[in-house]
């Protein structure tokens, strides 16, 4: 057992470059746009699909690529990566553009396209947003091209066979169909064209686990007032237990075919209003929805679903505590091992910790890692989403080892932790405690947050950075993300800047964090449920889903106020009971 990767060499690198700079100068291109994502708009591709790591060797989940004719390539990555994508690139090729945390990676992108002015741009129709497309068509001329053009120049790798997709029970995902439709569609001439996957996998209550990490499945839908019809490849499998959601009409179609199936669905219900999402729709799938329904009766609804399905169900709310409850034990399990491992002299490596914490969820009985496993030790917890572990890289009794996962169980909802801890029982050094405290502050001081509805995300986001900020320490990535069917799940946002108001029902992460090159990095990851406060009307509050103890041999409480004590005391009390505290 080990870690899957698909590799390339620097060198093979640079001859793909070559190729498509000699592609661009026959197509008289001085530029050309690449993103990360796939047709579907995924965040997380395998490397093998993502178009991106061909030309730079970098395999981050997310980064802008632009392609000059007679220049380096230009990485565009934010501040996770910044350390990644320096130590993965050859810089002779490819410029590492570290973009702020306050500034997006396509408006830096966008912005350097007004400065260097091209002609003429390239970009790849099926995976480039309908947003991104029409900001990219208001600095320059554009030229879309599709799979089969770079197809001919670079050797991509073929997608292996998909597995069934299967229907969920009520128990594990809350309302059906229909009455999702109910709260979603307006009235029977009002549609959603559904492009984003985990909306996908909400709207019609089913999962696939087509992509490493991702429960949902590959496919598209036209929502309407009474059904779902869903397009899937010809060759994807169905579950029998499909038929048992008879609002959902699935078609197994190559995409040529597509628009012809839509156009008959047109024809019957004579849809006025077809909502998409720009950000989640690719270029080519709206100009195949421009086709069918019209420009006018297509209308732009940023976020898409996700409105709806960001706001959790009872039974949702309920299956995903469970599932905290089980990725829980395997993060307590893993530490436990880790720390038992060395008392007995035992050698352990990163990949070591990376194979055993698999172990340690499958033994909870999860189906999937909602992510790749970032186990960093030592200097290598620095690295925001490090995302090699090493075989040569073995724990030392110091060290502070970084461990951030997350799972899917029964229902395919993710999960998503992090805990830093020593690699032993041995205390940690001044240094050490300090950096895991003031992010320990933090944590304690979000997660406690008392606010009023409709807050946006960046004044939580300014709870969690406090207790850093006032020892002259900051992190370069966002406090919290919505999590779902999806790690990542719209709907909400804690980060510098985030307008997202927070809404009862929410499930979002805090994770704040101190990364320092060559030492050491620290996070400390809960993911909590927004609710209303018991006392205070028009409050919200967080309450906590995950219940693991924190580490005792890196806690300074000289550091800690009576407040934070407080919560922490009751909070490792509640993880005691449980049997996940370190005390």
């Amino acid at each position: 057992m080990g870690k899957a990767s698909f590799k390339l060499t620097q060198s093979e690198v640079q001859n793909n470059v070559t190729k498509l700079k000699e592609f661009m100068n026959k197509e008289g291109l001085d530029a050309f746009y690449i993103s990360s994502f796939d047709p579907y708009l995924n965040e997380y591709v395998p490397m093998e699909n993502c178009h991106r790591f061909y030309f730079t060797n970098f395999n981050g989940s997310v980064a802008e690529l632009l392609v000059l004719k007679d220049e380096r390539v230009r990485l565009y990555v934010d501040g996770r990566y910044w350390e990644q994508a320096d130590l993965q690139v050859d810089p002779s090729v490819v410029e590492v553009v570290k973009v702020q945390a306050n500034k997006g990676l396509g408006s830096q992108l966008l912005e350097d396209l007004e400065s260097i002015k091209p002609k003429n741009l390239g970009y790849e129709g099926d995976r480039t947003s309908l947003k991104f497309f029409q900001a990219l068509e208001e600095r320059c001329e554009v030229k879309g091209y599709f799979n089969e053009e770079l197809s001919s120049l670079v050797d991509f790798k073929k997608m292996p066979a998909l597995a069934p997709i299967t229907y969920i029970p009520r128990k594990y995902r809350g309302r059906d169909t229909k009455e999702k439709l109910e709260q979603a569609i307006k009235h029977d001439k009002h549609a959603y064209f559904v492009s984003a996957i985990d909306s996908l996998a909400w709207i019609t209550n089913s999962r696939g686990y087509h992509l490493p990490n991702l429960a949902s499945f590959l496919g598209k839908a036209l929502a309407t007032h009474d059904k779902v019809f869903v397009f899937i490849d010809e060759d994807t499998p169905l579950d029998d237990s499909i038929k048992d959601n008879s609002v959902c009409e699935f078609y197994q179609l190559p995409a040529a075919k597509v628009e012809s199936k839509l156009q008959e669905i047109q024809d019957q219900y004579k849809l006025q209003s077809v909502d998409v999402d720009p950000q989640m729709l690719n270029v080519l799938d709206y100009k195949m929805l421009n086709n069918v329904f019209g420009a006018d009766n297509l209308t732009e609804s940023a976020g898409g679903l996700v409105e709806f399905h960001s706001i959790k169900d009872p039974e949702e709310l309920a299956h995903m505590e469970e599932g905290f409850n089980k990725a829980d034990k395997a993060i307590f399990n893993t530490i436990k091992w880790v720390k038992e491992s060395l008392k007995a002299g035992k050698k352990v490596s990163e990949l070591d910790l990376y194979n055993e914490t698999t172990v340690k969820y499958e033994e909870q009985g999860s189906k999937e890692q909602s992510f790749g496993t970032i186990a960093g030790a030592g200097p290598n917890g620095s690295i925001i989403h490090y995302s090699e572990p090493k075989e040569d890289v073995i724990l030392k009794d110091d060290d502070m080892v970084l461990l951030d996962s997350g799972g899917y169980f029964e229902g395919g909802f993710a999960t998503d932790t992090t805990r830093t801890f020593m690699a032993s029982d041995k205390e940690g050094s001044a240094e050490q405690k300090k950096i895991y405290t003031l992010v320990l502050k933090g944590t304690l001081n979000c997660q406690s947050a008392v606010f009023p509805e409709g807050t946006s995300g960046k004044v939580i986001d300014g709870y969690a950075r406090h207790p850093l900020h006032r020892h002259g320490y900051d992190f370069r990535h966002g406090t919290g993300h919505g999590v779902g069917v999806h790690v990542h799940e719209g709907g909400v946002r804690i980060s510098p800047a985030s307008d997202v108001p927070m809404k009862e029902g929410q499930v979002v992460s805090i994770e704040p964090g101190i990364y320092i090159p060559g030492f050491a990095g620290v996070r400390l990851e809960n993911i909590a449920y927004v609710e209303k406060h018991p006392e205070f009307e028009g409050f919200l509050r967080f309450r906590p889903l995950v219940y693991i103890g924190f580490e005792p041999k890196l806690i300074d409480y000289s550091l800690l106020n009576d407040d934070e004590k407080a919560w922490l005391e009751a909070y490792e009390a509640e993880c005691s009971r449980r049997g996940t505290s370190f005390q």
